[in-house]
């Protein structure tokens, strides 16, 4: 390679990386939130984790919840009802707010109310995924665009890397000078993830263009609602037991389980949507009254369908969901230690001026300031928010849980544009959070809920976040000087 290749390509690496690595890293971090969403807002909801049943709702629970539902359509609220399945054991009777999936949670055996709150829930994190919580388009378009951005760094740094790709491939060198430790860190996780970073981030920016593409150029059919889960009917369709029996009769028989399936308003009529879980493509079949038999079809019908599939993940059993999980965290480190990288080397480069002008000045500042508000304060932000669901709300729930998210993820960023000591406070209450958040949730969750495995894996995953930042406090220069001092007097 050239010299010059390699320059130009370092400078698309760096200055494509950065200024989108913000929303990349939120991009990883909630993505792999997203793909536990169910298990998010039973941490959250912790009356509503019961232990499923077998099978996991009751003919008697079923006909109740269509009761619920069809009073809510009485009301011209557009709502449906999500049936329990393993890993949500409880009905959802959800409609959509303009942002998130929200409403009543029903028992799976009664179909009655449960005593839970109304939490943000998994959804949130979905939401934050796919619009960064932001109106249509502008949040398809900006995720779009870090897709893109995504790929070019990921393809620029593989060329940069690729002479001492297999040599380098699991190395890492903990007693070497500082940057070379960031740096053998940014390409340890790059080699072990790239390969799913670019299926899933290909697949992220073909399904986001897509969306996008209608956006501008809708399809060509018969009007219908700009918003389906906004829609309003104006004469509720007729909701009897009897058919809302035999449609689930109906899709045992075709599906072989209705679980995690939908009942939704599909025009005039009431349908059971087919779980998302049955394939590999996300492709929801519907029964209705009037079409109780689904003729056949192909599995994956389109190629959207596939990309849905390869990116959402519902067909996914825990294991594959744990890896992309890890995926996204390691995407998620791939991203901080670069944006490590760049601000020690635009020191250094500052650094060889002997006159360093204010301009200068402040633009470091306010590289460091956003570094630290996206590697620190969107994780202290979420912890932030899995606390606020367990504790009294002094506003109603969902204004007061995203409120406290959202105002506490600013914060950490004007802290840090106007304080020199924010990591190591960042870093403090990161650890804090991560480390009582066992102690809250045995505090706030009934002892006879069930699944504690859920609960155990939420709450280690938290402690190992604040171990982590135990970890770095202790190595931190300002408490490394303080032991070496210590250690000279000794």
């Amino acid at each position: 390679m050239s010299p010059r290749l390699r320059t130009i390509l370092r400078v698309i690496h760096r200055w494509v990386g950065f200024p989108f690595g913000v929303f990349l890293f939120i991009l990883c971090f909630t993505g792999s939130l997203a793909c536990f969403g169910p298990e998010v807002q039973n941490w959250m909801q912790p009356e509503a984790a019961l232990r499923p049943s077998s099978p996991p709702m009751s003919q008697t629970g079923l006909i109740e919840a269509s009761h619920q539902l069809k009073a809510q359509l009485d009301k011209g609220q557009f709502a449906f009802l999500k049936l329990p399945s393993q890993r949500d054991p409880v009905f959802r009777l959800w409609h959509y707010d303009g942002h998130i999936f929200r409403g009543p949670t029903l028992a799976a055996d009664t179909g009655l109310p449960l005593l839970t709150s109304d939490v943000v829930g998994g959804s949130f994190f979905t939401t934050l995924h796919s619009s960064l919580y932001l109106p249509t388009p502008w949040g398809q378009c900006l995720t779009a665009l870090a897709g893109l951005t995504l790929m070019i760094a990921l393809i620029s740094g593989l060329w940069l890397q690729l002479r001492r790709f297999l040599p380098d491939l699991l190395l890492f060198r903990p007693h070497a000078a500082r940057h070379r430790q960031w740096l053998d860190l940014h390409l340890l996780g790059g080699t072990l993830s790239i390969p799913i970073l670019f299926i899933v981030g290909g697949s992220g920016l073909v399904l986001q263009s897509q969306k996008l593409l209608h956006f501008i150029n809708p399809p060509s059919h018969a009007a219908r609602p700009a918003n389906r889960h906004q829609a309003h009917s104006q004469t509720s369709p007729p909701i009897s037991d009897a058919l809302i029996t035999k449609l689930a009769q109906n899709a045992q028989q075709q599906w072989g389980d209705e679980g995690d399936g939908f009942f939704m308003l599909a025009g005039k009529e009431l349908a059971l949507y087919a779980p998302d879980t049955l394939h590999f493509c996300l492709y929801r079949q519907t029964i209705t009254a009037s079409r109780p038999r689904l003729p056949p079809h192909n599995l994956c019908p389109t190629l959207h369908s596939v990309f849905l599939g390869v990116h959402n993940l519902r067909w996914a059993g825990f294991v594959t969901r744990c890896l992309y999980g890890l995926t996204g965290l390691l995407g998620c480190l791939i991203i901080g230690s670069g944006m490590r990288l760049f601000l020690q080397s635009e020191q250094n480069h500052l650094c060889h001026h002997h006159a360093i002008t204010y301009s200068q000045h402040i633009q470091q500042r306010l590289y460091r300031a956003v570094s630290m508000a996206t590697i620190f304060g969107l994780p202290l932000a979420t912890l932030a928010l899995f606390w606020s669901t367990r504790l009294p709300a002094p506003l109603p729930p969902i204004l007061w849980e995203e409120g406290l998210f959202f105002t506490l993820w600013g914060v950490s960023l004007l802290y840090a544009l106007i304080s020199r000591h924010a990591a190591r406070h960042l870093l403090m209450m990161l650890m804090l959070l991560g480390l009582g958040t066992s102690g809250l949730d045995l505090a706030t969750r009934p002892f006879h809920t069930g699944r504690p495995a859920l609960f155990l894996s939420i709450d280690a995953l938290a402690a190992c976040l604040g171990g982590a930042c135990l970890l770095a406090l202790l190595y931190h220069p300002h408490y490394a000087k303080k032991r070496a001092i210590l250690g000279s007097k000794r």
